[in-house]
């Protein structure tokens, strides 16, 4: 797998470098990760590997680190982190192996502290091909999600893919081929091209990388706009029948768990319905200092990636999991990564 392949290979730099011979161990469960064992040091660091870090994802990180008290226990190992991404890990302590060479391990009596290295741009060009190809852009992100709500679609003539997931033909390819090379489709009965029976493995690998890509390449692109209430409990019954429009970021997980009290409200409209929900709601547009004043309700309309029908979810009128469960993870907010990972446990594992 091309993680196992990022982890050894930034291993082995790091060891050339050090000359300290750091070992890694693969957990025998079968997950991707394992542990790094460092010479004289009786603690273990688990070893967590997160490709081509962007600000959101890596505050992400930090917030789940920081919920579960392991952010000094846990060793990143990723493609590059620049030199602000390395000031702000060493800031939280948090230790990191980069392929570039670029290293903070603060485990008595080991200390490494390497920053600076730029990553090789051969191996840099070579990497980001086979992670940021067309599976992981806007619109093979509703390839890869109807793919991971509807496994038995993968067999599907490309042609059906592309009407369901509202993309072009050459797309869908493009799209197919980019998981195959990424190892999360597989093929089987290859002797006859015809009979070639495709499966999905690692969709859990494959739904965490959607959820990472989901804040800059989904979320930010989405046609959202800003809206508040004077009635809040108005917008709390709003009656969705007959109206493309679906609940989904933190007041579904109320609605689903009652766990989570609301603070915004997220609603996934399409255009035509748009009018009827600022009516029956009775919104006004948000002023700007009611959209930074956390105390004020926000109602966020968005434009959904798909067709409503196509991220509806079993309960209600709510999306589908996999987007409620982003919408927290998106927000960066302790609260919702704390209440996403109970929603997970719930709805999605």
């Amino acid at each position: 797998m091309l993680e196992q392949e990022l982890i050894h290979n930034a291993i082995d730099n790091l060891n050339q470098q050090t000359g300290l011979g750091i070992d890694y161990r693969v957990f025998e469960d079968g997950n991707i990760n394992g542990e790094l064992v460092l010479p004289n040091v009786k603690q273990r660091l688990l070893v967590e590997c997160k490709k081509w870090l962007n600000k959101a994802n890596l505050q992400k990180y930090l917030a789940e680190l920081e919920l579960t008290n392991m952010l000094t226990d846990v060793v990143l190992i990723t493609d590059y982190i620049n030199p602000n991404q390395a000031t702000w890990l060493k800031d939280h302590k948090v230790p990191f192996i980069d392929l570039a060479g670029n290293a903070y391990i603060n485990t008595p009596p080991v200390y490494i502290d390497i920053q600076g290295k730029k990553p090789e741009k051969p191996i840099q060009e070579i990497t980001l091909a086979k992670q940021l190809g067309k599976a992981f852009q806007p619109k093979g992100m509703k390839v890869v999600f109807m793919l991971l709500a509807h496994p038995g679609l993968v067999n599907e003539p490309m042609r059906t893919i592309a009407e369901v997931a509202e993309v072009a033909l050459g797309t869908v390819k493009q799209v197919l081929d980019d998981l195959i090379y990424q190892g999360f489709i597989v093929q089987k009965n290859t002797r006859n091209n015809k009979n070639a029976i495709k499966e999905i493995i690692n969709p859990q690998v494959l739904l965490d990388k959607w959820l990472d890509a989901y804040p800059t390449t989904v979320e930010a692109k989405l046609n959202k706009e800003v809206y508040t209430t004077d009635n809040l409990e108005l917008l709390r019954t709003l009656d969705l029948t007959d109206t493309n429009a679906l609940w989904g970021g933190e007041y579904a997980v109320e609605l689903c768990d009652n766990y989570l009290n609301a603070k915004d409200y997220l609603l996934y409209v399409q255009p035509e319905h748009k009018n009827k929900i600022l009516k029956t709601a009775r919104l006004r547009k948000a002023t700007t200092n009611e959209t930074l004043n956390k105390t004020t309700a926000r109602v966020i309309l968005a434009e959904p990636l798909l067709k409503i029908r196509k991220i509806k979810g079993e309960q209600g009128d709510m999306a589908h999991p996999y987007f409620i469960y982003a919408n927290l993870l998106a927000s960066l907010e302790p609260r919702n990564i704390d209440a996403a990972r109970r929603f997970y446990e719930n709805h999605i594992a």
